[in-house]
Formats: C-alpha cells, sequence, structure tokens
C-alpha cells in the first residue's frame, strides 16, 4: 500500500561529545543545536518532507530506516560560516503541510553562550543601552531575554505599524462611535470612548514629532556623509540610508496631518479614567497602547523589550564589544572620559575621549574615513606634497572623525588616537571572529586579517592641527577569538609581523591585558614610563 502523506516521527541533534540524542517530534518545540553540531535530524515516514524555500538546505540521509522511513538534515553549515548567530532559526515545510522545523542555535565553536551573555552586558553597561540587537534586520530570529528597568526601544517601522492599526480603529470609531443613554442635560458632553480618540491623536502625534526630530538630525548626518568622497560600496549604502530616511520622514509628515484630523477640541476636555470597561472593545484596546508606560515607569516588568527584536550577528557583535573591552582595559588603567554614540535604530559609530593627566585617547568605531578625491588631485610632479596631506588641505573632512584613505578598503573598525604633550599618534585594528584551523589557511596567506590591517596602517592617515599623522610602525593590532596560542602561527607572518594579535575572553584575560598594554607602550613609551602597569587592578 502506498504511502501518500509525509509525517516526523522524531528528530536528532548532536550532544557536546558528538553523539546523537533523538526526542519526539512535537511541532510546537524548538531544539537546541550546538554551531559546532549546525544541523537538525529528523525522520520522516512516508514521502520525504519539502522545504518552501530554495534557501533552506534539507537533504536525504543514507541511513538504514524501516520501510517507508528516511531521515533528513536540515543543514544550517553554509549559513552559520557566513554569518555566525545564536537564537532561533526556523525553516517552512512545504511537506508536511502547515510544519515548522525550529531550532535555537547555541554558540559552541568560537565563543560560548556564557561569554555571548558577558558581552551584552559589557556593551549595555559601557553605551548605557541595549545595543545588541538588530532592530533593522528582517529575520525572524529571538534570543534570550531578562527584564530590564530601561525605557522600551521603538524603532520608526515598528511606531508607524501600531500607528496604521490604530488609525483604523480611531477611523472606525469615529464612524461608529459609542452611544448611551443620559439625562438631557449630558447630551452634548463626550463619552469617555469617544473622547480617548483625540487624546490619542494628541499623545500619538508628540510622539511622531519627537520621532521625527531624531530621525532629521540623522538625516542631516548621513546628509554630510554623502557629500563627502566615499568608496563607492559606502557611498551606496550611505545613498540608500538617506534614501530610507527621507522616505520614514515624509511618511511620519503624512501621519501627523491625518493624526491631527482627529482631534476635537471639546474631547481634549473631557476627563478620561480607564477603567475595565475599556477592554470590552478592541479598537479603545488599540488606542490605550499610546498611554502604556515604558518598563521604568511599571510596577512588574515581566516582558523584556529585547526579546522583540532577533541579535546581532555575532561578527558584529563581535566587532562592537572589541571597542568596548578596549574602552574598559582603558579606564582600568585609569582614563576616564565620555562615549557618545551616533545611532537611530542600531548602533552606527561610538567614539569614546578618555583621559589620564595629560594623556588624551580617542577611540573610534566604525570611523569611515574619507577617500581621497582621484578626479580632483594633481599628479605628483605638479603638487609638492603627498596625496593624505593634499586631500587633508583641499576636501571635506568629518569633523569629529578627521580621517583620510588612500585606497578603497579605508574602513577599519577601529581608529586609535593618542595625544600626550610631546607628540601625537595614530593606531588601526580590525575584529575577527573566525576559526584559528580555518582563516588564513585556505588561498593565500595575504587573505588574512593581519595583512589587511597591516594594509590600513600603511593608507590610513589622521589630519589635526596643520598636519597628517600616519599610523605607528607597530599601531596594527586584530582582535581575535581566545585562545591566543591558537593564532601562532599569525604571529610573525612576513609583511605583517608587526601587528599585534589581541584575543581578549569576554570573561576576563590577562594576557590580552598585557598584550595591549605592550602595544600602548611601543607606540607611545610615556606609557611604560607612568609605572601603569603596577597600577592596573587584576581581574576578579
Amino acid at each position: 500500500m502506498a504511502v501518500n502523506q509525509t509525517t516526523i516521527e522524531e528528530v536528532r541533534v548532536r550532544d557536546a561529545d558528538g553523539t546523537g540524542v533523538k526526542y519526539p517530534w512535537k511541532p510546537d518545540a524548538c531544539y537546541l543545536i550546538r554551531d559546532d553540531h549546525p544541523y537538525l535530524d529528523f525522520l520522516t515516514r512516508g514521502h520525504p518532507a519539502q522545504p518552501s524555500h530554495r534557501e533552506t538546505k534539507v537533504s536525504k540521509l543514507s541511513e538504514l530506516c524501516e520501510d517507508g522511513m528516511q531521515w533528513q538534515r536540515w543543514d544550517l553549515s553554509e549559513e552559520l560560516s557566513r554569518q555566525r548567530r545564536l537564537g532561533e532559526v526556523s525553516a517552512v515545510l512545504k511537506f508536511p503541510k502547515d510544519s515548522v522545523l525550529r531550532c535555537y542555535v547555541i554558540p559552541t565553536a568560537l565563543i560560548s553562550y556564557r561569554d555571548v551573555v558577558a558581552m551584552a552586558e559589557d556593551i549595555e553597561s559601557e553605551l548605557g543601552f541595549a545595543a545588541v540587537w538588530d532592530m533593522l534586520a528582517d529575520r525572524p530570529g529571538r534570543t534570550w531575554s531578562r527584564p530590564v528597568s530601561g525605557p522600551r526601544s521603538s524603532t520608526p517601522a515598528e511606531i508607524m505599524s501600531l500607528l496604521e492599526d490604530e488609525i483604523r480603529a480611531a477611523g472606525s470609531i469615529r464612524n461608529d462611535p459609542f452611544t448611551e443613554l443620559a439625562p438631557h442635560s449630558r447630551q452634548d458632553v463626550p463619552l469617555a470612548e469617544n473622547a480617548l480618540v483625540s487624546h490619542w491623536a494628541t499623545r500619538r502625534s508628540g510622539q511622531v514629532c519627537d520621532l521625527a526630530k531624531v530621525l532629521q538630525r540623522a538625516l542631516e548626518t548621513m546628509a554630510a556623509k554623502s557629500g563627502r568622497k566615499n568608496p563607492g560600496n559606502r557611498q551606496t549604502k550611505i545613498n540608500a540610508e538617506v534614501e530610507r530616511l527621507s522616505s520614514i520622514l515624509r511618511g511620519l509628515g503624512d501621519v501627523r496631518t491625518r493624526l491631527a484630523g482627529f482631534v476635537r477640541d471639546i474631547e481634549l476636555g473631557t476627563r478620561i479614567h480607564p477603567s475595565p470597561l475599556f477592554q470590552r472593545d478592541h479598537r479603545v484596546r488599540s488606542l490605550l497602547r499610546a498611554f502604556a508606560p515604558t518598563p521604568s515607569e511599571a510596577i512588574s516588568e515581566v516582558e523584556s523589550a529585547r526579546s522583540h527584536y532577533p541579535p546581532l550577528f555575532l561578527n558584529r557583535l563581535w566587532e562592537l564589544w572589541g571597542i568596548v573591552w578596549i574602552a574598559k582595559e582603558l579606564r582600568r588603567q585609569g582614563f576616564s572620559g565620555l562615549c557618545t554614540v551616533e545611532v537611530v535604530e542600531s548602533v552606527k559609530r561610538s567614539s569614546w575621549h578618555l583621559t589620564r593627566g595629560e594623556v588624551v585617547i580617542e577611540l573610534d568605531f566604525e570611523a569611515e574615513p574619507v577617500f581621497i578625491d582621484y578626479d580632483r588631485i594633481p599628479p605628483a610632479h605638479e603638487r609638492a606634497t603627498p596625496a593624505l596631506e593634499w586631500a587633508a588641505r583641499h576636501q571635506d573632512l568629518d569633523v569629529e572623525r578627521p580621517f583620510i584613505g588612500t585606497e578603497l578598503k579605508c574602513s577599519p573598525d577601529y581608529l586609535v588616537r593618542i595625544t600626550t604633550p610631546t607628540q601625537k599618534a595614530l593606531l588601526v585594528g580590525d575584529a575577527c571572529l573566525a576559526s584559528s584551523e580555518h582563516h588564513g589557511k585556505s588561498g593565500e596567506i595575504t587573505n588574512s586579517k593581519p595583512y589587511t590591517v597591516e594594509k590600513y596602517r600603511r593608507t590610513i592617515g589622521w589630519s589635526t592641527e596643520d598636519q597628517v599623522v600616519r599610523c605607528h610602525p607597530m599601531g596594527g593590532f586584530v582582535v581575535f577569538p581566545p585562545p591566543a596560542r591558537a593564532w601562532s602561527s599569525l604571529e610573525t607572518i612576513p609583511g605583517a609581523s608587526d601587528c599585534t594579535l589581541l584575543c581578549p575572553s569576554p570573561n576576563g584575560d590577562t594576557e590580552a591585558s598585557r598584550r595591549l598594554q605592550v602595544l600602548l607602550k611601543a607606540v607611545m613609551p610615556e606609557f611604560g614610563e607612568s609605572g601603569m602597569a603596577a597600577t592596573v587592578p587584576p581581574y576578579p
């Protein structure tokens, strides 16, 4: 008898030692998988299961099974090798119908889940808000969540979606208002349910106005970037961001106009006392969202705003945490100062201005140096200055981050400026969340990160006052995942042996701290003369 339907009987995941562990199939269950064994095996009866999307990698395994059954594998290795991540991943199946495979990826290959939590807490502590959640990407992933005491984050897209639902509810109330029997003397007094529409429109209009101001500042910043010389790919991204912000602002302007049409002066004078009766109608419930307290105002915060968004890819999280770790290390060494963050929905760039005595250190994350305008620069025989100096004098630079690059690829993760009473120095660095077993092993060794940083070191300058400061010969570094011994093969490679490899652990790393001190001392001998090393407190 032919089997005409497909059913899933059980699933299998790999344990820490690589052995398979079987679980009964539950349609609503989410199964834990490790990123060092990034796949979910499942046993099907009848026809093999088929994914709805071609991008989903589902294959049939060669294992022997009962007649009419087969083991299949949902393989995430290719996806996770490109963009390492954690959290929930799902795959919709075409067959069986209405079935979804769900797994929760736990990082174990390069960094542990405990490391990720420590990184998230470090970033939130240093930047002042939860910056580890991706509020822009259209991904279904979710991650761990804990209650927070800060205000709930809302993105423009989220607010616009809420407003469209609420505007429909408000329009429905206006077209079909609430009525009740009342004395003749109260016939001209608006009902609280109807008056709520005006109060809602006023509240939302103010929120939209505040959001528009934030986005307008972001648009002005991006427009200023667009006016400078940028490499092709960066310019394309900047132009797309300018268009995106402009589109959102136009939408917000239209929304404010629509909200104004709901406001009635007589209703604004009506006192409203929300009661359980307000929960009877779904339209009123929708409008009440505008008055919901932030978590910091609520008596009990059960749901975390952070769980509303997928986490940043671990690659991006590692880059952001790398500069936070450097800032924390400098604070341990006696420096103090503030951090500024350029952010709309997610962190774009961040900077630190740290001082200790007469020494000033400025850290820049994603500084994006200006590219030399080779369409305008005269040939070498017609100018008396090098290309960097010419660009510093003739091109528009970012006042806060006056960096210049001579090559198209001039976007390092980190730029560090050091100023003392006697000299200035520039350091450049990149972060790389990769496996030491594979990075730089296939193909040319020149594709490894130390070579990339060495190229940055030779082609990026810092315009300050009347001079251009080039990177120090020992001023290149890479932030790799621990342990440091795993990267020993890249420490003395020809052409990039002056690049320092920092391999910090999110849970404290004495060796990485020592290497950072050696790097700073090599670039600026004053660090050794100040007796700094003796004052650094040990890790707890």
